[in-house]
């Protein structure tokens, strides 16, 4: 049975700047970026959430609510070090951790229960463990997944407000059901505002009100979405805790050096991307099932799409997949911040394996150093043309792996070209050699 646990410091990051500077403790504070137009409220301390401000608020409506607010710029690399502290402490206590933003993080102690007890002792443990260190308290929701573990801390904050100590959450595994449905939908974390905005319309406030509608309603309403839906509203939850060397290989963010709407900037970005994550995947031979695309604008706000993926993991496919998910995504006339590319429902790769081991003919492993005249009999075989993009997106990667990035070039597509292929049995490459500082073009 699984053991989730949550952890979550509650102001984290206001927390942090009052130990910095205790002449900032108990006052309204606000972190917000500075000389910024429309700059918008990042996070609070619990004296500014008691005068009714909330975060995302635009800071002069704050200041107007709450006249003796004090607000001072982000301090990204105090929060860094903070976090890095904390997680030093969590991998005492769990094989298994992934980081969520600054001083957050879900931990798996499933197995774990013979070597430190009961997932209640271990967070009780931490919280006393991090406050000792670290001076600062902890908030830590148990359960049986990461969707309740997070939401009973919510429930918490919610009921009894900011929460100022230590703070242990237990919601015991078979009671997520009963835990969550008596909860407003506020409690379920990631919950999509469009989502929300229709639930409302359909009058439907609580978890359990949404729990009892059968999976086709809410599918005939939301679509695929509407099965997760339902799974999120009975304390469902499969998703593993992943560490960030697992995260790593199917996710990547690129934040732009300025806020820009230039499709000529952002496309070579998403293009950067794709071609980075389709490299991991084909190192590690697998396939994804689904490219999620999420874009942040200047006011910091976000919007994620998703399109299917077939079982290909070339490169100008997965490109295509992020340039049409960006322009769905695309929905804003503000500048964008910030781009994410995930890929996810990985599989191993088995008939793309197969098809690769024919095509190599000897099925000889590959070899880390090879020659041009053993690449060109390697990817280019006299053989019919049709897994030829396949063959030729495995030779570019060995260019990229052997001469680097900027190796290759993207040219124009040789579409009038493209017949005359058809009637060659064989191709080979010249045996040139490719110092780093020299770029040949490629046909796409």
């Amino acid at each position: 049975m699984r053991s989730v646990l949550f952890v979550d410091p509650p102001a984290f990051c206001t927390t942090l700047e009052a130990l910095v500077a205790p002449a900032l403790r108990t006052r309204p504070l606000a972190i917000a970026r500075a000389g910024a137009d429309r700059a918008t409220v990042l996070a609070l301390s619990p004296e500014a959430r008691l005068a009714g401000l909330t975060p995302g608020m635009p800071v002069q409506k704050a200041q107007r609510l709450c006249r003796d607010l004090i607000v001072v710029p982000p301090n990204p690399q105090l929060y860094a070090r903070a976090s890095r502290a904390l997680h030093e402490i969590l991998q005492l206590f769990a094989p298994t951790i992934e980081p969520r933003g600054y001083g957050h993080a879900f931990l798996d102690l499933t197995g774990t229960s013979r070597l430190f007890g009961p997932p209640q002792d271990v967070a009780a443990r931490l919280g006393r463990e991090v406050q000792a260190r670290l001076r600062f308290p902890i908030s830590v929701g148990i359960a049986g997944n990461k969707l309740v573990s997070q939401a009973a801390i919510r429930v918490d904050r919610r009921t009894v407000g900011q929460a100022d100590g230590n703070e242990l959450l237990y919601v015991p595994a078979g009671n997520e059901r009963q835990f969550l449905a008596p909860q407003p939908l506020e409690v379920l974390p990631e919950l999509d505002p469009d989502m929300r905005f229709r639930l409302d319309e359909y009058q439907l406030e609580l978890v359990g009100e949404v729990a009892s509608i059968s999976e086709s309603a809410l599918c005939a309403v939301f679509g695929r979405d509407g099965r997760v839906l339902r799974a999120r509203a009975r304390g469902i939850d499969p998703r593993p805790v992943l560490s960030p060397e697992e995260q790593s290989v199917f996710c990547l963010v690129h934040t732009l050096s300025a806020d820009t709407n230039d499709l000529g900037v952002l496309h070579p970005v998403l293009r950067l991307l794709s071609e980075r994550l389709g490299r991991r995947l084909r190192r590690r031979e697998l396939a994804a099932g689904r490219l999620r695309l999420q874009a942040t604008y200047a006011d910091y706000t976000t919007v994620t799409r998703s399109l299917p993926l077939s079982a290909a993991v070339l490169d100008a496919e997965l490109w295509d997949a992020a340039r049409r998910a960006f322009a769905m995504a695309n929905t804003k006339r503000l500048a964008v911040r910030s781009l994410a590319l995930t890929l996810d429902q990985l599989v191993e790769k088995e008939a793309q394996l197969d098809l690769w081991g024919g095509m190599r003919g000897s099925g000889e492993a590959r070899k880390s150093d090879t020659s041009t005249d053993e690449l060109s009999a390697d990817y280019f075989p006299a053989s019919p043309l049709p897994n030829f993009p396949t063959s030729l997106q495995h030779a570019i990667d060995h260019i990229h792996a052997r001469y680097g990035a900027g190796a290759l070039r993207l040219g124009e597509p040789l579409t009038a070209r493209r017949p005359a292929l058809r009637h060659q049995t064989t191709t080979t490459l010249p045996k040139v050699a490719f110092p780093s500082s020299t770029r040949c073009a490629s046909a796409s």
